[in-house]
């Protein structure tokens, strides 16, 4: 007998099947989402969603984890750096996701980065496939509506 709070899954369920990415794929296609595969990095699958640059990819020793990332669709100046680390440890302090930082890009460059990642070691049905796309996409597109609004029209003085 297990405890209500073992989450092991049984070891005869046959209905989880391996993550790949043609299975990443086709979710993409059941949406109706345009993507394109990425010719340098064959586990790499490449979007656009509300003009912010999205990437699907497995990650992991055995590509297991199902990884959406996207950058915001501006660059901040360096010297801003510790007010966006800020914002940042904000939303990761107060949500689950997405995972968010930032990234140095180049000399007087910062790139604004949200994340979210899945396991699916143990196989996973179409649908939770989908839900994980869905999350990823819903709540990087909400950190990045939240830092445009937070950062009101300093947001029109960016990539200058």
């Amino acid at each position: 007998m297990t405890s209500p709070t073992d989450y092991r899954l049984p070891d005869d369920d046959s209905s989880l099947e391996a993550l790949s990415l043609q299975r990443v794929e086709a979710c993409l296609e059941r949406h109706g989402y345009a993507f394109i595969e990425d010719d340098e990095h064959p586990d790499i699958l490449r979007a656009r969603f509300d003009s912010y640059p999205f990437l699907f990819l497995l990650a992991g020793e055995h590509k297991t984890i199902l990884q959406t990332r996207a950058r915001w669709n501006h660059s901040v100046d360096v010297a801003r750096k510790v007010e966006m680390v800020k914002l940042c440890n904000e939303w990761n302090m107060n949500r689950i996701w997405p995972k968010v930082y930032v990234r140095r890009e180049a000399e007087t460059v910062l790139g604004m980065y949200g994340e979210v990642a899945i396991d699916f070691g143990t196989g996973a049905k179409d649908e939770q496939i989908d839900r994980s796309i869905e999350c990823g996409l819903t709540t990087i597109i909400s950190f990045f509506h939240d830092l445009e609004e937070r950062l009101g029209s300093s947001v029109d003085e960016l990539d200058d």
